[in-house]
């Protein structure tokens, strides 16, 4: 196995400290992948005439029609919930939803308003001197911006949770403002503005405007309707083509920096806008249009692609010359996939300080930097490019490397370019690495051979180089190989294995969680078996609390048995069990049952207690699924832990039976619990309602009328 020092970029600080094109970054456990595609067509909610949509950040969406309702439907819901609006949310032209309530603007159009979000009640006034406000955005978090005119310039005024007005910020250079967005990953501004509509930027900080596009150039003769954004780093503008072209209609995106994400076709012209990460939502005349993100590109769409490009690497001096080892990246890639790397290379320091400036310049957004240092003539080298394969297609990822032994120059340039075509699932680029030589498979060859380390064009080198740049995927598997034994890491097909080399009580139908516990309690288990402790281990391992849901009672060794002669006790303490002689005890006299009475065996005596020593009670609070799914295991395994003499008792009962009537820890105070039909209902403790009543847990319009 060969060391492998070099630069990692793994982590969201390390990745930061590259220029991206068209990346998607936030979606949990990706990686680092090309924005989403939205699959269509789109799924449609409500009744028709539908305006002003907006989301929070828990991913539910409102939006309100033309008859004074307001809709609202979270994402795992089939059907909107509706209510009567108060006027001001009723007439909204855009609607901001965050953490604190809901603004919209007022009635005069001076004012904004905020509301309850669960009962619509106002909570809040906030009166802004001067001319009406134009629009509103939010950044889902405890700030609301008003874009309004005042003294012949545009100025956005913050507006905080609790209705603090800030301090405005002036945008120059723009005109007859009529909506505009707030992106917070960018800090900035993007306003739809101008007798001939243009998208500008801004900085928060306000100012001039960034750079701006001609509205009408996105598309053919393209007009707007409407804007809106995913509040963090991608803009969405609904319109339609000139009629001369068509006229259908369309939403537009873009990225922060005003790079093209693509088109999106409607069938209807859009009301309104709003997004998430992986939602759009887009109003029409027809109703509210839900898009979600694809995880494969549209077939009669184009490609995907984004392009990440590593800061200015340095490599560390050696009396041998050598500068550089390899590039890899893992990745997942699928079929239809591609991955393609490269690099740029200078030993100029005034070069290196012209590209890193072109790089670190502040002063332009990031993805025209990128694209800037893309463009640098005679610059990048050929790429090394990898098709996907089988393997990427349930997204496991997998090393690709492209060597850099024969680079001698100090400093590097890395680009990795990610591809998927239509029809292809997304790729993803988990981890990217660029390594400089440490201990070098050249250094384990006989001395006569090393030499060839130091001499471009080797032959020797190449192939070593080859080598090295192939099997690091072995070095990882050899090095991976003890997070198969351990539970927290282990594969669920590896956890059965390591059960059976361990010999825990256990069976394959255990829920994996179940299987992790077990295992990570091997030890205890071992050491407590045929115990308390060890039993106690075992059902805490298969169903964890608080509160406890089990109870583990051996009579024999909580109480013992009271011993009675003499008329008396003697020796004894209650509670204590008292033991007697059965029915079927052979006692030939008057009290003699007939088909009861037989004769023991030889090495058998009735003394009476026998029948109740070695045994063992458990008590499992389960709801009725979990009993059925516990049911044909779990008594196998809490026989398994018990001594081999004992017999277990198994009793499947309610959370109410397992706790105590003292004032301790067991003792949980509530009401009865609400009336309803099920496994597990518990009688004598609830009433249904009075016919006419309605049962409901979500509130007055669902329910069970009673008759």
């Amino acid at each position: 196995m060969t060391a492998r020092p070099g630069f990692r970029f793994a982590t969201d600080a390390q990745w930061r400290t590259c220029l991206f094109l068209q990346a998607e970054r936030d979606a949990p456990g990706a990686g680092l992948r090309p924005l989403a595609p939205y699959a269509r067509p789109a799924t449609r909610h409500g009744p028709p005439a539908a305006y002003a949509p907006a989301a929070n950040r828990f991913g539910e969406v409102m939006w309100r029609d033309d008859a004074g309702r307001l809709y609202r439907m979270a994402r795992r819901d089939d059907e909107p919930e509706s209510f009567a609006a108060p006027r001001a949310i009723a007439r909204a032209r855009r609607i901001v939803v965050y953490a604190h309530g809901i603004w919209v603007t007022g009635d005069p159009p001076e004012s904004l308003h905020r509301y309850a979000d669960d009962t619509l009640t106002r909570l809040s006034t906030i009166e802004l001197a001067g001319p009406p406000v134009a629009d509103i955005a939010g950044d889902r978090q405890d700030r609301v911006f008003a874009l309004l005119e005042r003294e012949g310039a545009w100025r956005v005024i913050p507006i905080a949770c609790a209705g603090t007005v800030g301090e405005a910020v002036t945008l120059n250079g723009i005109s007859d403002a009529k909506a505009f967005v707030y992106l917070k990953r960018f800090d900035a501004f993007v306003v739809l503005a101008g007798a001939h509509p243009r998208l500008y930027w801004f900085a928060a900080r306000g100012g001039d405007p960034l750079f701006s596009i001609l509205v009408a150039a996105m598309r053919p003769c393209f007009s707007a309707s409407a804007l809106g954004s995913d509040g963090r780093g991608r803009v969405f503008l609904a319109g339609a083509d000139g009629q001369d072209f068509g006229g259908r209609p369309y939403v537009v995106q873009f990225d922060g920096d005003g790079n093209p994400l693509g088109d999106l076709p409607l069938d209807e012209p859009a009301t309104g806008i709003a997004a998430m990460r992986d939602q759009l939502w887009v109003t029409t005349a027809a109703g509210l249009l839900w898009f979600s993100v694809a995880d494969t590109v549209p077939t009669d769409g184009g490609a995907v692609e984004t392009t990440v490009i590593t800061p200015v690497l340095q490599a560390p001096d050696r009396e041998d010359q050598r500068r550089w080892l390899r590039v890899e990246a893992s990745a997942s890639l699928p079929p239809g996939a591609t991955l393609a790397i490269s690099h740029a290379v200078t030993d100029d320091r005034t070069e290196r300080d012209r590209l890193a400036a072109i790089v670190t310049d502040p002063a332009v957004p990031a993805s025209l930097r990128a694209r800037r240092l893309l463009a640098e003539p005679d610059f990048w080298g050929p790429p090394v490019t990898f098709q996907g394969g089988e393997g990427g297609a349930e997204g496991v990822a997998a090393p690709f490397s492209a060597p850099l032994f024969d680079v001698r120059e100090r400093y590097v340039w890395v680009k990795v370019t990610l591809t998927a075509g239509p029809g292809a699932r997304l790729p993803a680029l988990r981890e990217l690495a660029v390594l400089y030589p440490g201990r070098s498979l050249m250094e384990s060859l006989p001395a006569i051979y090393q030499r060839d380390e130091s001499r471009p064009g080797s032959f020797l080198r190449s192939l070593v180089g080859v080598l090295e740049s192939t099997t690091q995927d072995l070095d990882d598997r050899i090095a991976a190989l003890g997070s198969h034994a351990h539970p927290a890491t282990a594969e669920p097909a590896w956890l059965d294995f390591i059960a059976r080399w361990l010999g825990v009580p256990w069976d394959d139908a255990l829920e994996v969680d179940a299987k992790r516990r077990i295992l990570a309690h091997a030890a205890d288990l071992a050491r407590g078996r045929g115990t308390r402790v060890g039993l106690e281990t075992l059902l805490e391992s298969v169903m964890p609390g608080p509160p406890r849901r089990f109870r583990v009672s051996d009579a024999t060794a909580d109480f013992g048995f009271a011993t009675v002669g003499g008329g008396a006790c003697q020796g004894s303490a209650l509670p204590a069990m008292l033991g007697g002689l059965t029915r079927w005890s052979p006692m030939l006299d008057a009290s003699a049952v007939l088909d009861f009475v037989r004769l023991p065996c030889p090495d058998q005596r009735d003394d009476g207690a026998w029948q109740l020593t070695g045994r063992i009670r458990v008590d499992v609070a389960a709801s009725g699924t979990e009993r059925r799914a516990w049911e044909p295991w779990l008594r196998a395994l809490i026989q398994d832990m018990a001594p081999l003499s004992t017999r277990v008792q198994l009793s499947w009962v309610t959370a109410e039976a397992l706790r105590g009537d003292t004032l301790d820890d067991t003792l949980v105070l509530e009401g009865p619990p609400a009336p309803h039909l099920g496994t597990d209902a518990v009688t004598g403790r609830t009433r249904l309602p009075d016919a006419g009543s309605r049962l409901s847990a979500t509130g007055p319009d669902i329910g069970i009328r009673l008759h």
